[in-house]
């Protein structure tokens, strides 16, 4: 069972405070559309492009997003400065492997739930705002248990790469660049035999990558210089 503990004492109070500043400019631009996105797909059917018009304040509002095919997307979710902010209070945490993962899963982590529950409650209440909008609108799903909030930390020393696995625990899985002065890096998603790898490039700080982690295979492509840091949302519906 996991334990809810509070090893890290924040250096900033306000880090552990929901609010729309800590989301990407973008991302706030856009969010009101996306929830009336959200509920139509919810209260009618999945969206798709005949459901509104290429000049339409839906079109335009899902500009921010970017497609690679087959229920894989990236956009613009945590401003640079709080990414930044939760840097600064990584740095002063302790990154361990889970033992009980295959050697080659064992990818050194925080986990907010057991590690600092006030940052936890921050990105879920983050997540309910806005991840769950865009898992409607995007995967015709309602993630409505988050299962974890994990930072993951790779180097060419340590964990210079993932491995190919799938999300066993996460319908809908956010994966957010919280730095972006490595080298290498990216994510390649398995699609079947008819067709190539998708290939997500390493991508700016505070964007996300967006998919059904427990359906698609998946494999962190390797970091050869610096360290590739990321912020890891697993949920599942229910």
């Amino acid at each position: 069972m996991l334990k809810v503990g509070q090893n890290h004492v924040l250096s900033r109070a306000l880090n552990a405070y929901p609010s729309m500043d800590k989301y990407h400019p973008d991302l706030r631009t856009a969010l009101e559309i996306l929830k009336e996105m959200a509920a139509y797909a919810e209260d009618q059917h999945p969206l798709s492009a005949m459901d509104f018009a290429p000049d339409s304040e839906w079109a335009r509002a899902l500009q921010i997003v970017t497609s690679y095919g087959h229920g894989v997307y990236s956009f613009p979710y945590l401003s640079e400065s709080f990414c930044k902010d939760l840097m600064l209070e990584l740095d002063c945490m302790t990154y361990s492997v889970n033992e009980a993962e295959p050697y080659e899963a064992q990818i050194p982590e925080v986990t907010f739930m057991t590690e600092c529950r006030p940052l936890f409650d921050c990105l879920h209440s983050l997540w309910a705002n806005a991840g769950i909008p865009l898992a409607k609108v995007l995967l015709a799903q309602d993630p409505s248990e988050l299962r974890t909030i994990q930072a993951a930390k790779y180097t060419p020393e340590n964990t210079p790469r993932g491995h190919w696995h799938n999300d066993k625990d996460s319908d809908v899985t956010l994966v957010v660049a919280l730095t972006a002065t490595h080298s290498g890096g990216g994510t390649l998603v398995h699609t079947g035999p008819f067709s190539e790898n998708i290939v997500v490039p390493q991508l700016p700080v505070g964007h996300g990558m967006f998919f059904n982690g427990k359906a698609h295979r998946h494999y962190g492509m390797p970091v050869t210089a610096g360290e590739r840091n990321l912020l890891v949302h697993w949920s599942e519906v229910k």
